[in-house]
């Protein structure tokens, strides 16, 4: 990793002076976009593409359950299978979110809205992140950010962090005075509240965003975990649990559960979260300068985790520069992207900053160059 010195302390705004680089970067963005819709005629019917794929999405899941069940499935393929479709539904939720399909019709969007979460029930209420998701485009990076101080960005590396990452009920459990902090931030900028009574209000909507998909998630896996567990540590001291005659018959349900819809989704927002909190700068930013807000992260060494959210790592960060592309035309240009945002200064394969913990300038302040050799367009 090498080092050179910034042209402004620590902490200042740098915004004014990347200004034109943020314009050149939009702008061939913006012209690969458009030269690849001339190219793909097929790319216009924008809405029928999300309504294909959020549903057949959703519908191949159930057809992959139905499949385990049957017997025709084995759970190691289920698995993998679901958590792979499932990534599809995060994407579009995302594009919903930014009202990429179905603008003027909410019914639908809606609609979408909620086959997605009910495919991702591990997830937070996506009504309520749309909000946290607008708020951090204008903050990332910041203590408000809170849709990426939720999933980890930020803080220390660590056999914590890796629970956090794959334990969303965890991630609340495990830091009650982070999550408090964190919440208020984003309650004191969003609502800006006058009074303690409304500041507690903000605090109990937020507080309750995983409510009721993702606390019945959450509940049901630590069932099936603390159940296998403790059959297992029984087991192992030789001995068995006399459980209830009705505790049987209802875990018997829950593996069924466990394979086709909890544990893919343990391992799709696991990657997700891993890769997103990763590539999201956190702290010592000028939130308001897109180019700190992100790296690119296409080193061969996360492809296992980009399989299961979508190459997300390598193409998040164009979506910082554009938000209004859909997710399979930012794959369809980040080679051309990735080009023009090397040359003006986006970081690649920032490594180091694992050991940064997500922070943009090193541990003496100074800002940090990629390491020689990661640095590369997909």
């Amino acid at each position: 990793m090498t080092t050179r010195s910034t042209s402004a302390p620590q902490g200042r705004s740098r915004s004014g002076q990347n200004a034109p680089a943020v314009q050149r970067i939009r702008a061939a963005i913006q012209a690969s976009e458009e030269r690849t819709r001339k190219r793909h005629g097929w790319l216009a019917y924008q809405d029928a593409i999300g309504f294909v794929l959020q549903v057949g999405a959703v519908a191949s899941m159930v057809a992959c359950a139905w499949a385990y069940i049957d017997g025709s499935l084995p759970a190691w393929l289920t698995v993998l299978l679901v958590a792979l479709l499932a990534s599809i539904t995060h994407e579009m939720e995302h594009d919903l979110i930014h009202h990429l399909y179905f603008k003027g019709r909410p019914a639908v969007q809606n609609f979408l809205l909620l086959i997605g979460w009910l495919a991702r029930p591990s997830t937070i209420n996506p009504w309520k992140r749309r909000n946290l998701h607008f708020h951090h485009h204008k903050r990332s990076g910041s203590a408000s950010d809170l849709e990426e101080r939720g999933i980890t960005n930020g803080e220390r590396w660590g056999l914590r962090r890796l629970l956090m990452l794959l334990d969303g009920r965890l991630a609340l459990v495990l830091r009650p005075i982070t999550l408090r902090q964190m919440l208020s931030a984003y309650v004191k900028e969003v609502d800006k509240p006058k009074s303690k009574a409304e500041w507690l209000k903000g605090m109990r909507r937020e507080a309750g965003s995983y409510w009721p998909l993702g606390t019945l998630f959450w509940t049901a896996w630590h069932a099936w975990l603390a159940w296998h567990g403790a059959n297992a540590v029984a087991g192992w001291l030789g001995h068995t649990i006399d459980w209830p005659a009705a505790v049987a018959p209802a875990m018997e349900v829950l593996d069924i559960v466990a394979v086709c819809l909890l544990i893919p989704n343990i391992i799709r927002s696991f990657c997700l979260h891993f890769i997103s909190s990763s590539v999201h700068y956190y702290g010592d930013i000028d939130s308001n300068n897109i180019v700190q807000q992100t790296m690119v992260l296409n080193h061969p060494l996360f492809w296992p985790f980009q399989l299961f959210c979508f190459n997300f790592g390598a193409t998040h960060a164009v979506h910082h520069f554009v938000v209004g592309q859909p997710f399979y035309l930012r794959q369809m240009i980040a080679r051309e992207a990735h080009a023009v945002m090397q040359a003006e200064g986006v970081r690649f394969n920032d490594l180091d900053a694992f050991r940064r913990n997500n922070r943009w300038h090193d541990d003496s302040g100074r800002d940090v160059d990629a390491p020689d050799g990661l640095s590369k367009a997909a």
